[in-house]
């Protein structure tokens, strides 16, 4: 999915008479068929007021939860998947008139494309199964369908087609955004046919017909043979898995983790706490507002995002009758341990850092200027990057992310001014653990870009190969040490990641028969692979290992063990770069290793703990989604024997203690220890500022 960003159409056609007078045609294809029309019978919009061009809420009901009708509630007619009109584009047009000669490159059967989809052979029962085709065509890649990137092909041929106007690829004048499968007669192959939403600004097209009314016009068409050949594959996992199959509650959760995480970087979404009924008194008044008296009971899911800075909801009722859930297991009785005084150490890490300090020239100015060569990369890259892109590709096939480039160029992290530094907000939060006898770790995780400095320039591209293996950015040790100096204990990964960066290098160097180790990061992702976060629930565990109350929690140690679980996947940077470079990076294959109870079930977290993982994304992934019970907690957990309690926050890992205090600081009397988890990109320059827990 393409990074986009809301906008009110109610403005766009002002700004389309603004940039110019683009020619128009008259619509080139057979419309106004029979009364009809193309939904999904197991999914309603609840909200009566709801207007894709201007709402900032949607609410439905999902009847039956296959992956079909879960992905269709979310994609179908979403105002958060909009497009602006490009800048300059209608300048650009000019008095050109489209050109509807071979349309979309001959991907769809030029005859059969029509604007109504009365005009279409589709079936009442066939147009009542839409599918929304985005997340059917990721779902299709990750699990290997045959056809899945012929399929991916269409939707990026549909996705470019400019009608000889120009513009570049920036300039996305229609999508295809859903798809439904025809039956052609007994012993026949099926059909696909396609639904394209044109962009309300796109105004190339006099009269284009909307005939479900949501500013954006519609084309249907079939997909042409020789564009896909049989889809006898994707028909048979559609109806035996993607539609056929109803999700447990368990794997709608799992479901609602992926949803977000994955509209994250665009959207800057994160899960809300259901409760018995949404809204509830801490929704907005906005969006109360917008929603009138209205409130709809138990909710499964509720997504919040922050596209522009204003907050918009996505929230979905599940009928649970519908599902297969088992029956919850009742939970043991939690473990109380007796009070205690906090016990930071610091020193470790004081000395680990100012050692290397010594080592380069004594002085932080001395130290980042040894690093220079991949300031000027990074530089270079940045400056490459086009307009509202979030990802850019380097070498061997790994993507990097605009933020994380950013913040090995923030410098000094302690010198941001207001709320966007962080160590004010860290010490306090300290403080008011210490206050009720709870220790407290900080843990960043450092990027990708500091493990892989060498991959970040440009093929052809001189690399600061030397760098391999080595700090990038000495203000992330100077950020420790300032923690340090104000008691905070942290958890230092970087040193123990690059260390381990530098024996795959050597064994590489050797030619080496052993067996190749995976990469500490994900290729095509912002997030660590099994590898990385096994290596960082390690070092946490050994940690929690030496706190004086942990004897009293190995006395209740259990023997948890792993079991593999293989995934295939786009990572969350696929999506985010230019449409035209996706096509030559196929899903990656990976590995998890899930957490195994004495029992034989799979590993969940406990509320109860009395250790808890505060965390963004980085906590979340291999936990909440992809393989699942195979993230950092689950690994913290099998290392000390005892599970742990998990609250993240997709994107929000510095205002995370916000889920923690609304469960009420008395709570923290049972907990013993607090682990505070997250990326370190975002100890620089965080969009919505690190909130004082004083000031709210």
């Amino acid at each position: 999915m393409a990074t986009r960003v809301r906008v009110p159409w109610a403005a766009v056609s002002l700004l389309v008479l603004f940039l110019g007078n683009c020619a128009t045609s008259r619509f080139p294809w057979p419309a106004n068929g029979t009364s009809a029309s193309a939904t999904r019978a197991d999914v309603v919009t609840l909200n009566a007021s709801y207007r894709r061009t201007s709402s900032h809420v949607l609410v439905r009901r999902v009847m039956r939860p296959s992956r079909a009708s879960l992905d269709y509630a979310a994609y179908h007619a979403n105002f958060m998947n909009a497009d602006p009109a490009p800048e300059g584009a209608g300048a650009a047009n000019g008095s050109a008139r489209p050109r509807v000669a071979n349309p979309f490159g001959g991907a769809l059967v030029a005859s059969s494309l029509t604007g109504s989809v009365g005009k279409t052979p589709l079936s009442r029962e066939e147009r009542a199964h839409a599918l929304a085709l985005p997340p059917l065509v990721e779902l299709l890649l990750s699990k290997k369908v045959a056809g899945a990137e012929r399929l991916q092909d269409v939707v990026e041929r549909v996705r470019a087609e400019n009608w000889g106007l120009g513009g570049g690829p920036q300039w996305v004048r229609q999508t295809a955004t859903e798809a439904f499968l025809h039956a052609t007669g007994q012993g026949q192959p099926a059909q696909l046919w396609i639904k394209i939403e044109l962009a309300p600004w796109f105004k190339g097209f006099a009269s284009a017909p909307d005939e479900d009314g949501d500013g954006y016009p519609e084309i249907y068409g079939r997909v042409a043979d020789d564009a896909i050949g049989a889809v006898d594959d994707i028909a048979t996992f559609v109806h035996s898995e993607y539609e056929g199959r109803t999700l447990t509650l368990a794997e709608v959760k799992a479901w609602a983790h992926q949803l977000a995480s994955y509209w994250y970087p665009s959207y800057n979404t994160d899960l809300v706490a259901p409760g018995a009924s949404w809204p509830s008194d801490e929704t907005e008044p906005a969006v109360r507002a917008e929603l009138g008296d209205a409130s709809f009971p138990a909710p499964a899911v509720v997504v919040r995002g922050k596209p522009e800075g204003t907050p918009v909801y996505n929230v979905f009722l599940v009928d649970a009758a519908a599902t297969a859930q088992a029956a919850e297991t009742a939970s043991e009785s939690a473990l109380r341990l007796p009070p205690s005084r906090p016990s930071p150490d610091t020193a470790a890490v004081r000395k680990r850092v100012l050692d290397e300090l010594a080592g380069h020239g004594g002085t932080w100015t001395a130290w980042n200027n040894e690093v220079a060569t991949l300031q000027e990369v990074l530089k270079k890259r940045l400056a490459d990057m086009p307009e509202g892109s979030k990802a850019i590709a380097g070498r061997d096939g790994y993507l990097f992310f605009r933020r994380s480039m950013e913040y090995l160029r923030g410098g000094d992290l302690e010198k941001q001014k207001g709320d966007r530094n962080p160590i004010p907000v860290i010490v306090e939060f300290k403080r008011v653990l210490a206050a009720r006898g709870v220790d407290f770790l900080f843990v960043p995780v450092p990027t990708k870009e500091e493990i892989f400095p060498d991959e970040i320039a440009a093929p052809g591209q001189p690399s600061p190969a030397g760098l391999a293996g080595q700090v990038v950015n000495p203000f992330e040790r100077k950020f420790l040490l300032d923690l340090a100096d104000h008691g905070v204990e942290t958890v230092d990964l970087l040193a123990p990641l690059l260390a381990a960066r530098k024996a795959d290098d050597a064994k590489s160097d050797a030619k080496s028969k052993e067996a190749k180790s995976e990469p500490l990061y994900q290729a095509q992702d912002t997030h660590w692979t099994a590898r990385g976060l096994a290596l960082a629930a390690t070092l946490v565990a050994e940690r929690i290992k030496r706190y004086p109350w942990y004897s009293r929690i190995a006395a209740h140690r259990r023997a948890l063990t792993t079991k593999d679980a293989s995934f295939s996947r786009h990572g969350d940077l696929h999506a985010r770069l230019p449409e035209a470079e996706r096509a030559t990076f196929a899903p990656e294959t990976l590995v998890g290793h899930q957490v195994v109870n004495p029992d034989g079930t799979l590993y969940e977290d406990d509320p109860d703990s009395p250790i808890v993982i505060l965390g963004d994304s980085f906590t979340g992934v291999y936990e909440l989604m992809d393989c699942e019970h195979a993230g950092v907690s689950a690994h913290i957990a099998k290392e000390i024997g005892y599970p742990v309690d998990l609250l993240m926050s997709y994107g929000g890992g510095p205002n995370v203690r916000e889920k923690l205090v609304r469960r009420g600081l008395d709570k923290l009397a049972g907990k013993k220890l607090i682990v505070w988890m997250m990326t370190a990109r975002d100890l620089y320059d965080y969009a919505e500022g690190w909130q004082r827990l004083d000031k709210k």
